[in-house]
């Protein structure tokens, strides 16, 4: 019966610890957005961005101002499921229209640092003038909570969108707010 005690007190023991590990949690502040990672719940974001699509072959380098919106499920764990809508502002090759894009993506924003550094997948259709092309992107970024439920993020893209028989890069640079929608912190 003393050694059953023992072992049941000693896989306790030695559980607890582990579980304790498992995740990192506080932050750099006590409490608040931070300290307890993103909220989990509907997310909603708007981005301004900077974009240039690079020189290929014949066209040169294209640059304009674009914007992005995005909706989506952020959990609290880090990991955010979205669909968005970029309008590039960038016309390549003889477009007459600006490259867009509607992608679904995820995004993991680490919970427990300050500010909270983010990489975010995005694919989904592009609309290159009158055709309808496979756009990606990849994105890194870091996003600086301001209140509750209200984050601030910098962020920049690698868009990938074939034009004219050729994969064109895009690459932006955005500043964006997002607002999350979830329960009482």
């Amino acid at each position: 019966m003393r050694s059953l005690v023992s072992c049941v007190l000693a896989a306790a023991s030695i559980a607890s610890p582990a579980t304790a590990l498992a995740r990192p949690i506080g932050g750099v502040f006590q409490g608040g957005h931070v300290g307890r990672g993103p909220a989990d719940g509907l997310v909603f974001g708007v981005d301004g961005t900077w974009a240039s699509t690079l020189a290929e072959g014949n066209d040169t380098a294209h640059d304009g101002w674009g914007f992005g919106v995005r909706a989506g499920y952020a959990f609290a764990n880090g990991l955010e499921l979205h669909l968005r809508y970029d309008d590039l502002g960038v016309e390549p090759a003889t477009l007459r229209s600006p490259l867009q894009l509607g992608t679904a993506g995820l995004r993991y924003t680490v919970p427990f640092l300050f500010p909270m550094p983010f990489a975010e997948v995005d694919a989904g259709p592009a609309f290159v003038g009158g055709d309808v092309q496979f756009g990606a992107t990849g994105a890194l970024g870091i996003a600086f909570p301001v209140v509750n439920h209200v984050l601030v993020d910098v962020t920049a893209h690698d868009w990938f969108v074939p034009v004219q028989g050729t994969i064109r890069q895009t690459l932006t640079v955005g500043l964006g707010l997002a607002v999350t929608f979830g329960g009482p912190r």
